[in-house]
């Protein structure tokens, strides 16, 4: 470089002090991009490595599932399965589910209801006759 600056020697000390913090300027900058591409890098094998899990826990579900089906009922029996018990049974929600029997008093029959108690006429010949 030529300037009239590189000519005077009282400059020179500031224009030591100028050149190394520009290259740890540099220095940090170039840090910072390898550091954030490692971490874009990073998460997208993080995604893959994700995706590529999923997979495989499906792909062994399915060989699971396979193998359930293919035991006779003698044997789905013993272990205390039923053909439609196998896909949760593999889901690993085979005892999640919700058995349990709403109480009788509950329901309500149709029969007694408002329409039923007060009676029909269906027939043309005016008589009133209660429902079954």
């Amino acid at each position: 470089m030529s300037g009239w600056y590189n000519e005077r020697p009282e400059l020179q000390h500031y224009i030591g002090q100028a050149h190394e913090a520009r290259a740890e300027a540099m220095a940090r900058i170039g840090h910072l991009a390898v550091a954030a591409a490692g971490g874009v890098v990073g998460a997208a094998a993080g995604a893959v490595r994700a995706a590529l899990g999923a997979l495989r826990a499906g792909r062994n579900r399915r060989a699971a599932l396979r193998e359930i089906l293919l035991l006779d009922d003698r044997m789905l029996r013993d272990i205390g399965l039923t053909r439609a018990d196998a896909r949760a049974a593999v889901d690993g929600t085979l005892g999640m589910r919700d058995v349990s029997v709403p109480d009788p008093a509950d329901y309500r029959d149709v029969a007694l209801s408002g329409y039923a108690e007060a009676g029909c006429n269906d027939n043309d010949s005016g008589e009133r006759r209660r429902a079954a």
